[in-house]
């Protein structure tokens, strides 16, 4: 055979190869711009999100959709991805994915993240999430620099933002408490906090003083003082009642009530102090609220408030019922009647006012028995008058009508019955 009749087959072959191999990669070319064109069209069609114009750069589109879709994974409220309080995420995988690598991430490299979110053009909504989430992990790295980034982002009066702030001061006056405090009051002398309200109050900055405030009851109780005195007088009630204040640690609560009783307006400190009871009181079992009263040594007055307090935290103490029984009921009036014996009757028939109230915890026929009961047997109409003067007896008023009758003192009944018209 020839040489040239061998040759020629040989060249044909290597060309149709070429070609195949020049049209299979113009495919595989045109099937990753179909995919990247189907994650633009799909991520368009979502409302939320507000695409790049076309005429900006692909790569910076690619971005712009990848950060959408990181965002999406989020609650669009920013404060309910918190690592620090709450811990929650729509898709916790996702979520526990991107924390990691933000973990693996120095602050710089956050903070240059965050610097390329900001230079893209994402929904509000997104960004807002995004850079909350990205200095979040700033603050559990360094509370002060997460501060400062905060301030720099023009975020510090975004109420999403007020949680984070008031986590990070938390975070940084259990590490230094003069420097957090010094930050706090220089963004208040800088007018950072200035109230927007016609009242007066700013309840960011009321906020973020009951952080602090919470961290200096434990090691500077008279710097704590100090913080609380620096605010109006008709404010200081209200910082003690904030989030990191409502439950105080044993070792703090007598200096917390100190606190109460030296700065807070007398007409308010017992409540004040009583909220402190309120996560103390268990089904049936009052011991860790007598404990915390003994603790602070209670005056007449703080104790009738708590025992108050335990009227609307009062649940069956049989864990399987919905029901308040006889039993619950005796077992309140023993324990009122060891702390505040005073209040007692009055505070059985408000707990059973507020047990019949829409029949939740117990039908109002059954409440109206053990009222009257509870009254015949104590010799007075304290039981049944405080029963009456609920807003079960309002929604039952034909027949808190007829038990009104039943009270001796008549200007009293006559008031009673006024209320029930």
């Amino acid at each position: 055979m020839k040489s040239g009749s061998v040759i020629l087959p040989l060249i044909a072959l290597a060309l149709v190869s070429a070609l195949l191999g020049t049209q299979r990669r113009s495919m595989a070319t045109l099937e990753t711009e179909c995919a990247r064109l189907r994650t633009a069209i799909a991520a368009a069609k979502s409302p939320s999100t507000a695409p790049a114009p076309p005429h900006e750069p692909l790569e910076k589109r690619r971005k712009v959709i990848e950060w959408r879709n990181i965002a999406a994974q989020f609650p669009s409220n920013p404060r309910m991805s918190s690592r620090i309080q709450i811990g929650a995420a729509p898709d916790q995988r996702v979520g526990m994915r991107f924390r990691q690598r933000m973990d693996a991430m120095s602050t710089s490299e956050i903070i240059a993240t965050l610097d390329e979110i900001a230079a893209l053009r994402l929904p509000a909504e997104s960004r807002e999430g995004l850079e909350w989430t990205l200095l979040e992990s700033v603050v559990l790295k360094d509370p002060g620099l997460g501060l400062e980034l905060i301030k720099d982002r023009g975020v510090m009066n975004s109420f999403h933002f007020n949680q984070l702030i008031s986590d990070a001061l938390l975070l940084w006056a259990k590490k230094d408490s003069v420097a957090a405090g010094s930050w706090l009051d220089q963004q208040i002398a800088a007018g950072e906090f200035k109230a927007k309200t016609l009242d007066g109050v700013s309840h960011p900055r009321q906020m973020f003083e009951a952080s602090l405030i919470s961290m200096l009851l434990t090691n500077s109780p008279e710097a704590a003082a100090r913080r609380l005195a620096a605010l109006p007088e008709d404010q200081r009630g209200d910082v003690l009642h904030m989030y990191s204040l409502t439950t105080v640690p044993e070792a703090s609560q007598l200096a917390h009530a100190q606190l109460v009783r030296t700065q807070v307006p007398a007409k308010e400190q017992a409540e004040t102090i009583a909220s402190q009871a309120s996560f103390l009181i268990k089904p049936g079992d009052y011991s860790a609220v007598t404990a915390y009263l003994e603790r602070i040594d209670a005056t007449p007055a703080e104790r009738a408030a708590c025992a108050r307090k335990a009227v609307q935290n009062m649940n069956p103490k049989v864990q399987t019922s919905n029901h308040l029984t006889r039993d619950d009921f005796d077992e309140l009036r023993a324990w009122v009647g060891s702390q505040a014996p005073d209040s007692r009757d009055t505070v059985t028939g408000m707990a059973l006012g507020e047990a019949a109230q829409g029949n939740r915890k117990m039908e109002f026929a059954a409440a109206a028995e053990l009222a009257v009961e509870y009254s015949v047997a104590g010799g007075n109409d304290e039981v049944l008058a405080a029963f009456l003067g609920s807003w079960a007896a309002r929604s039952n008023k034909e027949a808190a009508r007829a038990l009104a009758g039943r009270i001796a003192d008549e200007p009293r009944r006559a008031e009673i019955l006024t209320l029930l018209k």
